[in-house]
This record gives C-alpha cells, sequence and structure tokens, in this order.
C-alpha cells in the first residue's frame, strides 16, 4: 500500500518539480521569498516520504490520501493546460497581471495551482497519519493564502481591477462556490465588459 501513495506523491511532486523549471516565470530572478518557499517545499517533501513510508494508517485513511495526491496532480495538469501555453509568473513575482485565465479549472476556481498544492499536502498527512505532515502542511498551506492575497492584490490595482473584481464574486478562490450567481451579477458583468471594450 505504501508504494502506490508513495508513487502517486512523486508524480506530483515532479509535476510540481516541473512547474518551477518549466512553467513559471520569474521575472526577478530567485528572490528570497522564493527561496523560502523552496527550501520548506523539499524539506516538507522530505518528511511527507518518509512519513508515508512508514506510515501505519488503515486503508480508509490511506485510500483517501491516495485519491486526492491523484486529484492534486491531474488538478495542476489541466491548470497548465488552461493557461493555452501562456507562462504564469512564480509566487511572490511583483509583476502586472496581463490576461486573466477564465477557463478549464479557473472556472471553479481562482488558484487552482495553489488548490492543487494545497490537496498534495493535506494528501500526505491523510495517507501517514503523521503530525509532523500536519504541521509541514499547515506551514505551507500559510504560506499559499500569503501568495494568494498578494496576487488578488496585483489584480484589484491593474487594468484588469473590474473584470477580476467579477470573477472574484462569481468563483470561490480554492473550493468551488456552491450557489449560483446572483441575478445582479450578469448586469455588473456586462458593465465591467462594456468599460474595458
Amino acid at each position: 500500500m505504501n508504494a502506490t501513495a508513495l508513487l502517486l506523491w512523486v508524480s506530483a511532486f515532479s509535476s510540481f518539480g516541473w512547474g518551477v523549471l518549466r512553467f513559471f516565470r520569474r521575472s526577478a530572478g530567485l528572490t528570497v521569498h522564493t527561496a523560502v518557499v523552496a527550501v520548506l517545499g523539499l524539506v516538507s517533501g522530505a518528511w511527507h516520504v518518509a512519513a508515508i513510508a512508514t506510515s501505519g494508517v488503515g486503508p480508509l485513511p490511506f485510500g483517501a490520501g491516495s485519491l486526492l495526491l491523484g486529484i492534486s496532480t491531474a488538478t495542476f495538469w489541466w491548470a497548465v493546460s488552461a493557461c493555452d501555453s501562456r507562462r504564469l509568473t512564480a509566487i511572490f513575482e511583483n509583476d502586472v497581471p496581463l490576461h486573466l485565465v477564465q477557463h478549464g479549472p479557473y472556472r471553479y476556481i481562482r488558484h487552482p495551482f495553489y488548490a492543487s498544492y494545497s490537496m498534495f499536502w493535506l494528501a500526505g498527512w491523510i495517507a501517514s497519519g503523521s503530525t509532523l505532515a500536519l504541521v509541514s502542511a499547515a506551514i505551507m498551506l500559510g504560506i499559499y493564502q500569503d501568495a494568494i492575497r498578494q496576487e488578488e492584490r496585483k489584480f484589484a490595482s491593474s487594468t484588469l481591477a473590474l473584470q477580476y473584481a467579477d470573477y472574484r464574486r462569481r468563483v470561490g478562490m480554492l473550493i468551488p462556490r456552491l450557489r449560483a450567481s446572483q441575478p445582479g451579477d450578469s448586469r455588473l458583468s456586462r458593465r465591467a465588459s462594456t468599460r474595458e471594450g
């Protein structure tokens, strides 16, 4: 059983590594923020591998963790494909957003990459039952929350601010919204697109 979870974990972690090296752009090179995230990710990753390899959890948490690892990887690659070969900037970049992706997983959540990473760390904890894995997951999720706040501020101060405000009202941050759009939402969307056109 541990071999299955480890294979899924390695598949997800390798995908994220590819993203760091090949997909995400870094305009400022390696900053202190990105270096800290990279080091914490590697250290947390080592903890998770050790915890999963020595895990003694039952089949239900192990299966749930493994399923979440698979969903995490699928969400990552779905988000990559939705970007239409336009590379996004890396975590904690101070760039000005030039486009807003609203298809693929972005139709349901505003930050599918961070959702994918969050599922990954939570899955490692669930599949291992390790307190250390839980602590490292909490640290990484805290970092992602900071990054999300920064990215949302960037959109709010860009030329895409009206479009993003409408998008933010309609689409959940990391979890899809369960409510349907309010009747006034479509009018607001039409007004925003008229102003931008």
